[in-house]
């Protein structure tokens, strides 16, 4: 778990060490490498609309970690409200650069509307079909070899049922997918298995109630009025402690 967490965190402290991402202006001029670099790669046909992709028959991988942020428990709605941070990866090779011609810089931090990024959302088991999920802008982490790392921090709501198989203890079994939004790029996009974790605070010491462990699988799920989706089905096992 630790070299998980090192993957994750690592890179994105890296950005603290440089300015913060700004909004490239192609047609000014600025006494900064970063900022230079930043023109070379956007100022010169890049499209942030377009998928990154050699070509229309390739698939942009995505590895995502998810990992439970804070948590709060309704009992009275059965109702799971969590903030997870999602860590996503995947490569852009158009947006690459020779960190030893730019004085030997090799991340830049940008913004994430600046770039392609996967869409993605959450649903929960009332099968609503609007998305339980509003997350923050994050900056992103642009690597020489063209690798992009985000970090959206994300609030969402999870049904739970009672799981009565470890009483007299009381359980519940929180659920919610995880899945791709553009329904066009089902096949162009591909959110391989996230990885879930869960941090060394998550047992509050101000609730009762305590993630005990989290999963995380591929699997279809059948929406009513909607086809099939290709869908990570999140569960959280959470227990009460007295």
């Amino acid at each position: 778990m630790a070299n998980i967490l090192s993957f994750i965190y690592l890179p994105l402290l890296e950005a603290f060490l440089f300015d913060s991402a700004s909004s490239i202006n192609c047609d000014k001029k600025r006494d900064n490498v970063q900022y230079t670099i930043k023109q070379h790669l956007f100022c010169n046909g890049y499209d942030p609309k377009i998928r990154p992709a050699k070509s229309e028959f390739d698939s942009i991988n995505i590895t995502t970690y998810a990992g439970l942020y804070s948590f709060d428990i309704s009992e009275y709605r059965s109702l799971m409200s969590l903030q997870v941070n999602y860590y996503m990866h995947w490569q852009d090779s158009s947006l690459a650069w020779d960190a030893s011609d730019w004085s030997n810089i090799t991340t830049l931090n940008i913004n994430n509307d600046e770039i392609w990024s996967p869409q993605f959302e959450n649903i929960n088991s009332d099968y609503e079909g609007q998305p339980s999920v509003s997350c923050l802008s994050p900056d992103c982490l642009l690597h020489e070899d063209g690798g992009i790392s985000c970090s959206p921090v994300c609030r969402i709501s999870a049904k739970c049922s009672s799981d009565y198989s470890r009483w007299p203890f009381n359980t519940l079994v929180c659920r919610m997918w995880f899945t791709n939004r553009d329904k066009e790029l089902v096949d162009e996009v591909n959110f391989l298995p996230v990885i879930t974790y869960l941090p060394s605070n998550h047992h509050l010491p101000t609730t009762k109630w305590c993630v005990t462990s989290v999963s995380s699988n591929k699997t279809q799920l059948s929406i009513p009025g909607a086809t099939s989706r290709t869908v990570e089905d999140h569960r959280f096992f959470v227990s009460f402690f007295t």
